[in-house]
This record gives C-alpha cells, structure tokens and sequence, in this order.
C-alpha cells in the first residue's frame, strides 16, 4: 500500500515513549541505535511500528515473492533453527521462549523519528490523517515516571560452568582432528517466574549500551530486547555488506588499563585467526550470490568501543547478481557464520551436541526492508528473550572456540557478554563467584 504520511513535532522523551506504543499491541517493533540503515540513507534516531496489515504465510520459496509484491516496509525475523529448513540438520532441545521460526510483516502503522520531527505512516483512507493524530497524542501521554527499575534477581545458569569447560575440552577434540576450524558454543542464563516490561528494560537497556543495532519486538506473548553490536547483512540498490564481529575485550573505569584490553585485543593473535576464519566463510557465503570478483574485505580487525566491550570487526562488501532477490541472498548466507563456525554445517552439527538450549530468535536476526527493497538486518546477540505468559526470561551468550582457545579465557569472555544485561536486570552488580 501507499501510506499517507502525517508529519509532528515532539519532545525527545518521545522516543522513549515509542517503546511502550510499539509493544502495546500483539505485534509492534522499535529499531534505535546510530547503525540501522546507515548504509542507505535511511538511518533514524527511532523506527518503529505496530499491527499487521500483511502477513507472509506460505513456505520459504515464495517469502521473495512477497517482498517484491509489496512496495512498502516489511519487517522480518529468522530464528537460528531455521537452519534446519535450510539444511540437513535438527534441534532437539527444548525451546522455552517459543517464538516463530519465521515471520514477515507489513506493519499497520509506521513511525519514523528524526531528533524531534516525527512523521506517522498509515493506510491511505480519509480517517488516517485523524487516526494518526490520535496515535501521536496517545504515545505522547505515556508518563515514563511510572514505570520503576525492574528489580529480576535469582538468575540460573544452564549448565555450570565445569559442564561448559566439559563441552570445550568435546569440541577440543573436534579441532585437533581437524573436523572443524572453529565453532561458536553457548550456553544460558535465564530467570523462572519473572515479571517485568519489556519496554522499561528496553530503555533502560539503551541509556547503558546505545548500540548501532538495538531493538524491540514483540511477536504475541514473546518479546525480543536486543542491543546488538553487529550487523549480519545489509542491502544498498545492488550493493551487500556483512560485517562480521569476532573478538571481545572487557572495557574498564580505568584508562590506561582500558586501553591496555583494547591493545591486547588489537594484537591478539588468537582473535585474528578467529576472525579471518569467519571473514573468509563469510566472503564464500556472499559469492553464491555476487557478480564475479565484486567480493571485497575493506576493513579487517577493526576495533571499535562500545560502553562496556571492545569489539574486533571486520567489513565484507560485494555486488549482488542482477535479478536477485534480497531475501533469497540471506537465506544463503543464513546463519550468519560468526556465530555458528567453520565449516558452517559441521559446527552446527557439533553446536548441537554440546548446548544444552534451543537457540530460536538468538542468534538468529532481525530486521526490516524498505519500500525501495533496500534491508538492514543485525545478528541478534546481547540480547533479552521473553515469554509473558510463562514468564521466562532468557539470556544466552557464547563465543568462538579455535585450537588456540584458553576454556577459562573463553568462559571468562562469556561473562564479559552476559554482565552488562545481568546488572540490568539486578540491584547491584554481581561477582563472577556468583555464576560459578
């Protein structure tokens, strides 16, 4: 459809308001964060919406066909399992968040926000232009006051940090033979009974970590909160660009020893082979759909500083064959190799053995695409998963194991991951002791 556009002026708190519009109906999402759709020109302090007036329900083969049948936003997510469609392979453990393994969705209703300019997006019939304005004073009333710090304590772990040691020393074994080059292993933290709002810890979650990628979903019961770092791919008219992370540095209230992780991070070895591995899966991911040749690296082992970690990145950019579709593209490069290993199907088989958690919406991605079929989509890491009607709240975390790999080093990394959401979710924050 073609949405007729309403245009308003609002304070910047109305950014923060957006989140509980967004996640005030069954459906609703809120991207925030300086990366999303840098790459074309569409880049927003906010982008959100809520309501379906398009849902995608036929099979994988025929989701390209709804993207180009429908010249407006769609918004989309991949759950990690969809692996399983897409190659020879299963999931047997539990899945306890439950969201769908795929959705695409034109939105009801769309909101874009720019500093203080918001424009509002609806169907085009004569009462839109009222009902935008009703839905921009009802975001406007929203009182951010009452919605208090939520307090989530008791967190668990999946398995304990010797089962987690175990699993390395398995897919030690897995490296020495030569079965694999790498694999990124996982493992869980999570809460039973917890009651909280997603659009509260979302917020919060952004003051503390405004990551390039952040955003919020809600699919019925089940709710994202994410705060990415990482983008999985983007698509510009013919142009695609991945930008796979891999390497991870604590940051520290202390310059110089700051910049002492940082530097070490920067020279370590360990973490350059661990990310070049990844760079080159990623370039022969991008080659099964590129013009010849057009695959390029121009940035490798780039560190970049986030407000608690420091993140070793690197750039693949290429030049889409003409005639293809952007969603069959990122089917081929689903899932994202910085989070599953080398060689891909391998280590998602070894992946399977050792974790003890459905990954679902982890590690899968999420993202939208414009009416100009140009799309941004982010790896789903850092992030929140959430069942309101079980109350279960997920956390996972993991990282890339290599022959070079030092298990405490790698647990201790995990933590590093896992410890900004922790002290979100908590009172105070809580010592490494606590998740021995």
């Amino acid at each position: 459809m073609e949405r007729v556009w309403k245009q308003f002026e609002a304070d910047l708190n109305f950014q923060d308001k957006l989140s509980y519009w967004a996640t005030s109906e069954t459906y609703g999402f809120c991207f925030r964060g300086k990366g999303w759709g840098s790459e074309f020109n569409h880049a927003l302090s906010v982008f959100a919406g809520s309501g379906i007036a398009a849902e995608f329900k036929g099979s994988l083969t025929e989701a390209g066909q709804f993207i180009e049948e429908h010249s407006d936003y769609i918004i989309s997510h991949l759950n990690y399992d969809l692996k399983n469609q897409l190659e020879d392979l299963n999931s047997a453990h539990d899945d306890r968040v439950g969201f769908p393994e795929f959705t695409m969705v034109v939105p009801q209703w769309v909101i874009r926000v720019s500093g203080r300019h918001v424009e509002i997006g609806g169907s085009p019939t004569n009462e839109d232009g009222q009902l935008a304005s009703d839905i921009f004073e009802k975001i406007n009333r929203v009182d951010l006051s009452k919605f208090e710090k939520t307090i989530v304590d008791n967190v668990k772990k999946r398995v304990s940090k010797q089962q987690y040691l175990d699993n390395l020393e398995r897919i030690a074994h897995h490296l020495q033979r030569g079965d694999i080059y790498q694999a990124n292993i996982c493992q869980e933290f999570y809460w039973d009974h917890a009651s909280l709002n997603p659009a509260q810890v979302f917020n919060d979650g952004f003051a503390a970590n405004p990551n390039p990628f952040c955003a919020l979903f809600r699919h019925g019961d089940q709710f994202l909160m994410s705060w990415s770092p990482e983008r999985f791919l983007s698509f510009s008219g013919s142009n695609v660009l991945s930008q796979p992370m891999k390497g991870t540095a604590r940051r520290s209230s202390e310059p110089l020893l700051d910049m002492q992780y940082l530097e070490e991070l920067e020279t370590s070895e360990k973490d350059r082979r661990e990310n070049v591995m990844i760079v080159d899966m990623v370039r022969n991911d991008l080659s099964h759909f590129a013009v010849k040749g057009s695959v390029q690296v121009p940035e490798l082992y780039e560190i970049r500083t986030y407000p608690q970690i420091h993140q070793m990145h690197s750039t693949v950019k290429a030049e889409l064959k003409p005639g293809t579709n952007l969603f069959d593209a990122l089917l081929k490069a689903f899932p994202m190799g910085s989070m599953t290993g080398t060689p891909k199907i391998r280590a998602m088989q070894l992946i399977e053995e050792v974790e003890s958690t459905k990954r679902g919406l982890y590690s899968g991605t999420f993202g939208f695409i414009t009416p100009e079929k140009n799309a941004d989509f982010s790896v789903i890491i850092r992030s929140l998963l959430y069942n309101a009607k079980s109350e279960y709240l997920s956390l996972q975390v993991g990282g890339g194991i290599t022959a070079m790999s030092d298990p405490e080093l790698e647990y201790d990394e995990c933590l590093a991951k896992a410890e900004p959401i922790l002290y979100l979710m908590q009172d105070s924050k809580t010592a490494e002791s606590n998740f021995a």
